[in-house]
């Protein structure tokens, strides 16, 4: 399938604004191009997170990461997303069930696996929590904070019961 050229070059600057914290102009970029590219799944994922990320409007950021994954269902970063948004929305069981899905699919991403840990640990599950952050640490180590893993690690080892 050709796309018309102009969508990877508005998807690139859409990434660009975001990085440089220019919400409104990266979600900009990525409306745009979805008004070209209606079944633009790259797109639709990277403007759901962005908002999850920032706990911003997110049954709209649902909505879009739904339609992402019409598109491809069984894409695990895609996957991630949802389930983040829907960590953010405290809606911890749909969050459980999308992360561990992209969690158990990409084993080596840092990032999913310290998101699923998160809900983990809200569900109370402490154990399968560390395990899942000790896989973050030990994966591709991208765009994650050792540290604050580390300190997520001691901390909810302090509320495991004394064996």
């Amino acid at each position: 399938v050709m796309f018309p050229p102009e969508t990877s070059i508005t998807f690139e600057l859409g990434a660009v604004f975001n990085k440089q914290k220019r919400y409104a102009d990266a979600e900009a970029a990525f409306l745009r191009l979805l008004a070209l590219d209606p079944e633009n799944a790259a797109a639709l994922n990277y403007l759901g997170y962005m908002l999850a990320e920032r706990g911003k409007r997110l049954d709209e950021s649902v909505g879009y990461l739904k339609r992402a994954l019409q598109l491809e269902p069984d894409n695990g970063s895609f996957l991630d997303s949802l389930g983040w948004a829907y960590y953010k929305s405290g809606k911890l069981d749909l969050a459980a069930d999308n992360l561990k899905r992209a969690a158990e699919q990409l084993t080596n991403n840092s990032v999913i696996q310290d998101h699923y840990g998160d809900v983990l640990l809200k569900l109370g599950r402490y154990d399968e929590a560390i395990a899942v952050w000790m896989r973050a640490l030990s994966g591709d180590g991208d765009s994650i904070d050792r540290g604050a893993i580390d300190k997520k690690i001691r901390s909810t080892r302090q509320k495991l019961p004394k064996r």
